[in-house]
């Protein structure tokens, strides 16, 4: 796909289907057609066109699709634009949805593959695409829609209040934000000329004052020249979704993409630092990793995120902040994630091969991958690990890269036996020697109860949602 037009009217007297939209696809056909279709699911599909002409459709709801007939075969090399009108219910459990319980509004969550259930499209994360929205909710209530992007508009009329969003910055479909509810938007002083926009349930006062502040100084350390450079995006900034105490997230924060998505009862009331600062870190790390540079297969999410845990607790530890295992230093805390390497492997497969659909987002990923990454700073000392990061991100701003891109960039930069190095650190079903630590040798008695991770998982930078299939 090339782009998405999002249009979504909130309707809260409409108690079916409180969401009515209309999505507009743009996307060059690479064969000739007489079909398509499209990933869609729990959708209401009212009408299709291709180019201005009624189509025909059908949904597969055992196979999550769209299938599409245009009313004139399509010949390959075709630029064609599909319309779909539709409505939805997202308190109806479609997963890419965050319920609301008994408040008004919605927000996204579609990590992995849940943002067919909020609008039709190609939900691959290699599939980026731009975006622009267009969020409408009564003009007569305390509501606002936002969504990824920036702000290009505001209008009203026949009873609505539309808010147009729109991507300097391709977005994967998993990444994308669109949410409207009682909040208010607060602005913060830019950063290096990075708008800074956070958004809060309107009757939050100050309870999210305290965290949100600490954005500003956390984006000078990551973007810093010696780490991973200007910011990769056009904006930042945090929603705290408006949620009741019976609806609760089950993860603690989500990096959808400019405007990442946090569980307000992790930021609300903080006063301690160091309790929230390293994931949020690990959540500001994904603009690089992640948002900017997406996985090109689901297999490569360790690219994801195990970059954002390295700088998570690389950030913790340079701030002298303690782990809850213990762990004081970097070191030490990747002597822990050492130790229980093999048994990751026989759990959850190599650190870039997954064993099955429920590995992707597993111990191995969220501490699999910092340790193949510190293992690769041991072996070509800091300044070449980061000109290894840096040379990675200018290549693939924008795009979608795979394991396979990031050992030919560091093999590229350091040379020598870098690639085969990383090949049996990432690949490779035994945990391999530790450089510069000879004596650090994998226990192979780890059970889960000992798991490091399982420690580690009390640690704010590290996602407690470290159980295979929660996304995060």
């Amino acid at each position: 796909m090339d782009s998405y037009d999002l249009a979504m009217r909130y309707q809260p007297q409409d108690k079916q289907a409180p969401v009515s939209a209309t999505a507009v696809i743009k996307a060059k056909t690479s064969e000739a057609l007489s079909s398509f279709t499209l990933d869609a699911a729990g959708l209401h599909v009212t009408s299709v066109s291709v180019d201005g002409q009624q189509a025909a459709f059908s949904l597969d709801t055992a196979k999550e699709k769209l299938a599409v007939t245009p009313k004139t075969p399509l010949e390959a090399g075709h630029a064609m634009e599909v319309k779909i009108d539709y409505s939805v219910n997202p308190q109806a459990g479609g997963r890419g949805w965050i319920k609301t319980g008994s408040k008004a509004g919605f927000a996204v969550a579609a990590q992995p593959d849940g943002a067919h259930t909020v609008f039709p499209c190609n939900d691959v994360p290699s599939n980026k695409a731009d975006f622009t929205f267009s969020v409408s909710v009564p003009s007569d209530s305390d509501d606002i829609g936002v969504a990824s992007g920036l702000k290009t508009g505001q209008t009203t009329g026949d009873g609505f209040t539309t808010y147009r969003y729109k991507s300097e910055h391709p977005i994967a479909t998993e990444l994308v934000q669109i949410a409207a509810g009682n909040y208010k938007i607060v602005d913060q002083p830019a950063v290096d000329g990075v708008p800074i926009r956070d958004v809060i349930p309107r009757d939050a006062g100050s309870k999210f004052a305290y965290a949100l502040g600490l954005t500003a100084g956390q984006l000078k350390w990551i973007s810093a020249p010696d780490r991973l450079g200007p910011f990769p995006l056009e904006t930042y900034g945090i929603l705290a979704a408006d949620t009741t105490a019976s609806q609760p997230f089950d993860f603690t924060g989500l990096e959808t993409q400019t405007l990442t998505l946090y569980n307000p009862a992790y930021l609300a009331n903080a006063t301690d630092e160091k309790l929230i600062a390293p994931h949020m870190m690990h959540e500001l790390a994904h603009a690089w990793f992640g948002d900017s540079i997406t996985p090109k297969t689901w297999s490569d999410n360790w690219l994801s995120e195990g970059h954002a845990n390295y700088y998570g607790l690389s950030y913790r530890y340079e701030k002298g902040w303690q782990s809850a295992n213990g762990a004081k230093t970097m070191e030490e805390a990747m002597k822990l994630a050492y130790q229980a390497g093999d048994s990751y492997r026989e759990m959850y497969g190599p650190v870039a091969q997954p064993k099955d659909e429920s590995a992707i987002y597993s111990n191995q990923a969220y501490l699999g991958g910092p340790l193949a990454l510190y293992a690769l700073q041991q072996k070509v000392g800091k300044d070449k690990f980061h000109q290894i990061e840096a040379t990675f991100i200018k290549e693939y701003k924008d795009k979608s890269a795979s394991t396979d891109d990031y050992i030919r960039v560091a093999e590229q930069v350091a040379g020598g036996d870098t690639g085969a190095f990383l090949k049996d650190w990432l690949y490779g079903t035994t945990t391999p020697k530790m450089p510069g630590h000879p004596d650090w040798e994998p226990d192979a008695a780890t059970s889960r109860s000992q798991d490091p991770a399982v420690i580690l998982a009390e640690d704010p930078s590290v996602k407690p949602l470290l159980e295979a299939g929660n996304p995060g």
